[in-house]
């Protein structure tokens, strides 16, 4: 999944801690930044199209950050292993999250953009904190994720039919240099060519603590598959994704269930939920 997420991170956050727990908010950052998401990918071509297209689809991106945070409970349930689900909420304009463990174990953990700490209350949990507090806010939000800063858009002759998908525009999502924490990975999208949806995305991970602590440089790639869009306010958001391996270039044993429940949008974000409580400890993955 995605350190996936955190590449869009250091674009944002560059105050320290204290400053970012408590970030001020202007009321015309959503609408510049949704201008400024427009005129990249308007700059971006062909692919940088195909990719407003999908987001107009889902909703467009003046909707997306006037929203500013959005809260929901996702379930990662790999096939033979343990699974995990918390409630997130996420800060659209600056990246920052916080959890509540709901299974296995009890807890809470956050991300401030600089820092994640994680404080069990019940043990059970071992998802990475760091590479977690995003990984599922990434998914759930692409395709607006896609017009972020540091973001660069190819269109690819990809087969969808490799990926089980029927006839689709594809363009692969690749970062510039510096870009967050795992500028290498990549995201090929493919949007249905009759109304521009995401039906799926399909990546690697690169995110280097974590691979370095399983030997490797990069995962193997996977496809994830959107299903199951339901209207959330102004949205249309996917809340069944499916994650398959995708060996020899093409779709390959179901690998996991997962997807999002009680989406709230726009959902209020709650800045004393970033601080650090007694007993908690700092996370580097």
């Amino acid at each position: 999944m995605r350190s996936l997420m955190l590449c869009v991170l250091s674009l944002l956050l560059a105050a320290p801690a204290a400053a970012q727990d408590r970030r001020p908010l202007d009321p015309g950052e959503p609408a510049r930044r949704a201008a400024d998401g427009v005129a990249r990918l308007k700059a971006a071509g062909p692919a940088g199209a195909i990719v407003l297209r999908g987001i107009e689809r889902h909703g467009g991106l003046e909707a997306w950050f006037a929203g500013r945070a959005i809260r929901f409970d996702y379930t990662y349930d790999p096939v033979g292993r343990p699974g995990a689900t918390s409630r997130q909420t996420i800060d659209l304009l600056a990246s920052r999250a916080y959890h509540t463990i709901l299974e296995p174990g009890a807890g809470r953990f956050a991300f401030n953009g600089e820092r994640a700490w994680i404080l069990h209350e019940k043990p059970g949990f071992a998802l990475p904190p760091r590479f977690w507090s995003l990984t599922p806010y990434y998914f759930v939000s692409l395709p607006f994720v896609a017009g972020d800063p540091g973001v660069k858009l190819a269109v690819v002759d990809d087969d969808p039919a490799a990926a089980g998908l029927p006839p689709a525009d594809v363009v692969k999502l690749t970062y510039e240099d510096g870009t967050g924490d795992a500028p290498d990975d990549y995201y090929v999208l493919y949007f249905a060519k009759d109304d521009g949806r995401l039906l799926a995305c399909r990546y690697i991970v690169t995110y280097e603590p974590m691979m370095k602590k399983r030997g490797i440089k990069q995962s193997p790639e996977k496809v994830l598959v959107y299903d199951d869009y339901r209207e959330v306010g102004p949205l249309t958001l996917a809340h069944d994704h499916t994650f398959y391996a995708f060996p020899d270039g093409k779709r390959g044993d179901k690998v996991t269930d997962a997807g999002p429940a009680n989406v709230v949008f726009p959902a209020e974000f709650d800045e004393t939920r970033l601080d650090m409580p007694e007993g908690a400890q700092i996370s580097e993955l």
